[in-house]
């Protein structure tokens, strides 16, 4: 589900695009008025009486969502002029009501999709060379409203980070990455697709966040494997170019789990995606590129991040790590700046004002917040 917000925008670009974005009477714009408000309408009624099957399911619109995108497309209206579509007010009272005497306290059980459409290249015929650029969905599956963060929604860096690495492939084509922290998934997935990666492992630590990441990849491998045929020439029996498992910072920077088993074997890693955290260790200790976003939040997990960064930045002089941090608290990355200086590590730190605005969600800061460094061992 796109913000509400970005659905209206579609809306007023969309409605009558040979029309003047006015009426006559200069006043009222043309995605809202009378007629406009019954297309409106007829688009929600589209939605909600899709065929309840498994797949449809999964990217069907909530209750209160639907309840939300009504009410602010009416409170939008009503800046302008009257809701006078009869078509509309009777969805509106409609969703209105289903709220009424009925438990408004958050389930944290509570899932919806985030959906995103992404452009990439595709070959209209195998035996042609021309090209042509499809758009397709790339489903993310969040919970809201759980205690668990790492589930709970796409957060700002991931997605600037995601931007970022798109327009920079060169960053990461060609190689095997390792994301710590991974959350949801998207980075690791849409970079697969479209950056021409070796190979994506996504690490987390909570069941919670593992067992929806693996959901996500999933959901998403379809699109993966035929965005990379596109631009790679890879066929179908890859396996799976995306993989996860667990990976805790701590527990890769204590000293009773400092060696990693360099026996593990990783050449059938591509096979399943749910991996062994014995395995992640040793996919994230080869890795050639390290990426991580929204990572520094919490000022205990800083010194483990930054030594596990450290650790796996010394396996080679050539191997580097992207992280992309919201700026929330000076204090908090202070401190990460701090112990990366002391861990003898190098940053750089990247320029965004000019990314692509790719991945809008409902955000808690700007875009402008988010601040993406590579990093190199000294």
């Amino acid at each position: 589900m796109a913000p509400v917000n970005v659905v209206i925008d579609s809306f007023q670009e969309c409605y009558g695009p040979d029309a003047p974005t006015l009426l006559p009477d200069d006043s009222v714009p043309t995605h809202l008025a009378e007629e406009a408000q019954g297309e409106f309408s007829a688009i929600i009624y589209n939605i909600i009486q899709l065929p309840c099957d498994n797949q449809a399911a999964a990217s069907q619109p909530t209750t209160r969502y639907i309840r939300r995108l009504l009410q602010r497309y009416a409170s939008i209206v009503e800046q302008y002029t009257h809701l006078e579509n009869d078509k509309f007010a009777e969805i509106m009272m409609e969703y209105q009501l289903k709220t009424i005497g009925a438990s408004e306290i958050p389930d944290p059980r509570a899932s919806c999709h985030v959906s995103y459409i992404v452009p990439f290249s595709e070959y209209c015929n195998p035996d042609e060379n021309s090209q042509r650029r499809k758009k397709h969905i790339i489903n993310i599956k969040v919970f809201p409203y759980h205690n668990d963060v790492g589930v709970r929604k796409v957060w700002e860096a991931g997605a600037a980070l995601t931007e970022y690495l798109i327009e920079r492939p060169e960053l990461v084509r060609g190689k095997t990455v390792c994301e710590l922290g991974a959350g949801v998934g998207l980075t690791g997935i849409a970079i697969s697709g479209l950056c021409q990666t070796k190979s994506v492992h996504l690490t987390d630590y909570t069941e919670a966040t593992l067992d929806n990441v693996e959901h996500n990849v999933k959901a998403n491998m379809d699109w993966v494997k035929r965005a990379r045929c596109a631009t790679m020439g890879t066929i179908g029996n890859e396996g799976q170019p995306v993989t996860s498992g667990y990976l805790e910072w701590e527990r890769f920077s204590e000293g009773e789990n400092n060696t990693v088993d360099n026996t593990v074997d990783i050449s059938s890693v591509a096979q399943t995606i749910h991996q062994t955290e014995a395995t992640s260790m040793a996919i994230a200790k080869r890795a050639q590129v390290i990426i991580a976003a929204d990572v520094v939040y919490d000022r205990t997990c800083i010194p483990p991040l930054v030594s596990s960064a450290q650790r796996l930045l010394s396996e080679s002089p050539n191997k580097i790590a992207i992280f992309a941090t919201t700026f929330r608290n000076q204090q908090t990355f202070a401190l990460f700046e701090t112990e990366l200086n002391q861990a003898g590590i190098k940053c750089n730190y990247a320029t965004t004002e000019r990314m692509n605005y790719i991945f809008p969600c409902y955000y808690d800061q700007p875009r402008s917040d988010v601040r993406i460094c590579e990093m190199t061992k000294v």
